[in-house]
């Protein structure tokens, strides 16, 4: 890949690992001969002589590829930032899961020296795009990487939204709310959801119905070429439309929202080869035994408890 020589940094966060990890940066950068800007919420948190940006346009400017410091909402701010543009983003991973921040804090200097020389892969995901329609008129739109969502705010009553896919009618939705989810949100909100895991190469949206009354209505993927269309019906509570977690808007009785995909994606930085399904293992556990999983006060009692198969069986022959 193209060797990256500039770097723009940026975190939310207030805390002494920060700190820590923004010095390291500065150093590195000093040793390599590499253009680093900080975006200005970092000001307060650097010394004087930092190569602090005045604002943020001029930041996003001079940043050839801009670092993320913190976790996935660190990570998802960012993109939000960037505008959702071509601009490649890496992330190093103050939080805890961390499915798209792909650097350690141990690894830093040595991730960041390979960007430098090129010694990187670019993966693409899916933008979603939302409108928002009231009365015929274009009210507010949204982009989000993860999901939309859409969810009460206040009042413990069913939600009722009606979901088309392009011009055919899916249902009448009664639940807590809806969730559309890109594949790269597959393992967010709508995962918790209920919703399934899709390999984020894969074109679709998830609609994932939350705590639906009926149990048969379940998450669905449907294909990106078409429009997702809700509408919000009567006697709804206050309803909140949400984009990443970031954005919101508030729902009236009667409103259209329309969920596109149109070719739009954001560029992750990825520094090495392994597979999604290698992630999943590392982040959600899969194939791990259920020993070692257990708290060392618990395991020396799991050998215990037998079977009852096993607990009934004799050495004897019958008579």
């Amino acid at each position: 890949m193209t060797p990256i020589t500039s770097f723009g940094i940026v975190s939310f966060k207030k805390n002494a690992q920060l700190v820590s990890i923004l010095q390291r940066i500065r150093i590195w950068a000093l040793e390599n001969d590499v253009a680093v800007f900080f975006h200005p919420f970092l000001r307060e948190q650097l010394p004087e002589d930092a190569q602090t940006e005045e604002s943020e346009e001029v930041f996003l400017e001079k940043s050839g590829s801009i670092v993320s410091v913190g976790g996935d909402g660190t990570f998802l701010s960012v993109a939000r930032m960037s505008r959702f543009s071509e601009k490649p983003i890496v992330g190093i991973n103050l939080g805890d899961l961390g499915f798209l921040t792909d650097i350690g804090p141990d690894e830093l200097e040595e991730c960041l020296s390979k960007i430098k020389i090129g010694d990187y892969n670019i993966i693409s995901r899916m933008v979603l795009e939302t409108r928002v329609t009231r009365g015929g008129n274009t009210i507010c739109q949204f982009k989000a990487l993860n999901d939309i969502y859409i969810n009460r705010m206040t009042t413990p009553k069913l939600t009722s939204i009606s979901a088309w896919c392009g011009d055919a009618f899916i249902t009448d939705f009664f639940a807590d709310g809806i969730i559309v989810a890109t594949p790269n949100g597959s393992t967010a909100y709508s995962l918790s959801a209920g919703g399934p895991i899709v390999e984020p190469a894969v074109q679709a949206f998830l609609l994932t119905p939350i705590c639906p009354h009926s149990l048969t209505e379940r998450p669905l993927i449907l294909p990106s070429d078409r429009d997702i269309r809700l509408v919000v019906n009567e006697k709804n509570p206050i309803l909140l439309l949400t984009a990443d977690g970031l954005e919101s808007f508030n729902l009236q009785c009667g409103d259209e929202i329309t969920v596109s995909y149109k070719g739009t994606r954001k560029n992750l930085i990825q520094l090495t080869e392994r597979s999604y399904f290698s992630l999943l293992r590392e982040k959600l556990g899969w194939g791990r035994g259920y020993k070692r999983q257990l708290p060392p006060s618990e395991q020396q009692f799991s050998g215990l408890i037998q079977p009852a198969s096993h607990a009934t069986r004799t050495t004897k022959s019958p008579p």
